[in-house]
């Protein structure tokens, strides 16, 4: 093979460094400009939208080929890659990074009431928590509780609950734990409180509106007896439901509410419960509330006397009782008088025995069992109104049929489900 010559060497390294620098000039004014930043983060499980990027060559706009996905269940750094390729057929790349973060903070859910009391020399037992994080799912193991309880003394405490996730977004919840005196006697100055049977009635009207007549009593009167009628003037749904009887459709009921993620409250007496320990334990399981509408269903006025306390006490000792037997939890200190009857007496022992007392503002006469599913929806839609508490009582099939229909008609309409448990004004 014949040598090249020196000039022929020359003219090879010439053109080589001319197409070097052609290419390399050609690389230098292909220009990618971003649209939005260079590094982006975006919160785990948003949807990521593509900015996109411009190219040119010189003055010559230039078509912009993106390459890579997003995903944004995954913590970390992504990236996606622009290409443009110039009129010389060279190709340069600029990449974005794209990191998915977790600031979300976990949610730590409190079981049973967010305040309650323990009797004076009584053990402190947790009713229960959970935390469930957006990424990390259940990590209700990772909770750790704090608190000074001091069971022999009378006072107000505080039980911290913090958690950390994986990102570490810490949150804290907080319940307030009373200590206080059991009322094991009778009292001298319960003889001082009025004990004149009365019945609950709450002007419930049809029109959408907070009851404005005069009712059986008034917010104010009812709230030095831990008693209440209706919640906040907030587009907040109260549902509750009185037993009744044993063959109800509370287990139905129940799976609509679970369907729909509401939680309502449930008002149980002793022989319910004693017949239906899976039903219990179902709702409780879900999240709803139940409290404690007396033994037997007593009218408990009769027994607000130094001549009956003992029996008073019992119709709802026995509840409690009964309830911790089948969940092994204590029951939520919520109260509703049987068929509504009450005294101012026998709502301070209640008050006194760490209760809160809850009538409703709205209702419709549904105890004959042939209430149709359109008369139930009726009903309920011609009386909802801000803070409602709607009793309702789940042996009629009417109800049961309703319910769903009454959940999405509210939440169309802008209203959200509470747990009396949680009115505190």
């Amino acid at each position: 093979m014949k040598k090249l010559s020196k000039k022929a060497k020359i003219i090879v390294i010439i053109l080589a460094s001319f197409i070097l620098l052609l290419i390399t000039l050609s690389y230098l004014f292909t220009n990618i400009k971003l649209n939005g930043n260079k590094y982006i983060e975006i919160e785990y499980g948003t949807k990521y939208k593509e900015k996109g990027a411009t190219a040119k060559f010189l003055a010559f706009p230039l078509s912009v080929k993106v390459k890579g996905e997003i995903n944004t269940s995954k913590l970390g750094n992504q990236q996606i890659i622009y290409e443009a390729k110039n009129k010389l057929g060279i190709t340069k790349k600029v990449r974005r990074t794209i990191k998915v973060v977790d600031t979300e903070a976990p949610v730590i859910t409190l079981s049973g009431n967010k305040k309650f009391n323990v009797y004076l020399g009584e053990k402190y037992i947790d009713p229960g928590y959970k935390m469930i994080d957006n990424v990390d799912g259940d990590i209700s193991r990772q909770v750790k509780i704090k608190h000074n309880i001091n069971n022999k003394k009378i006072g107000t405490y505080e039980v911290t609950y913090t958690g950390l996730d994986s990102s570490k977004n810490k949150v804290t919840v907080k319940r307030i734990v009373n200590v206080v005196k059991n009322v094991l006697s009778y009292k001298d100055e319960y003889d001082d409180i009025d004990n004149t049977a009365r019945t609950w009635w709450s002007g419930n009207e049809k029109n959408n509106t907070r009851p404005s007549k005069k009712t059986a009593t008034t917010i104010e009167d009812l709230k030095k007896y831990n008693a209440y009628y209706i919640g906040p003037d907030e587009k907040t749904i109260y549902l509750t439901f009185d037993e009744g009887r044993n063959d109800t459709y509370v287990k139905e009921i129940a799976e609509i509410l679970n369907k729909y993620d509401v939680k309502a409250t449930f008002f149980f007496c002793m022989k319910y419960m004693k017949y239906n320990p899976e039903v219990v334990k179902y709702l409780e399981e879900t999240g709803h509330s139940i409290g404690n509408h007396t033994a037997n269903h007593e009218f408990m006025y009769n027994y607000a006397n130094r001549e009956n306390f003992k029996t008073f006490l019992s119709e709802i000792e026995e509840v409690e009782k009964t309830y911790k037997e089948i969940t092994g939890k204590k029951i939520d200190k919520i109260y509703r008088e049987p068929s509504g009857n009450w005294s101012y007496r026998d709502l301070q022992i209640i008050k006194d025995l760490g209760y809160k007392t809850f009538f409703w503002s709205a209702d419709y006469l549904d105890f004959e069992e042939d209430v149709s599913k359109d008369y139930a929806l009726s009903s309920y839609m011609q009386r909802y109104h801000n803070g409602a508490i709607f009793l309702i009582h789940p042996k009629n099939k009417g109800n049961y049929e309703a319910m769903e229909d009454f959940i999405k008609n509210m939440k169309a309409l802008g209203y959200e489900f509470g747990l009396v448990e949680d009115i505190n004004y």
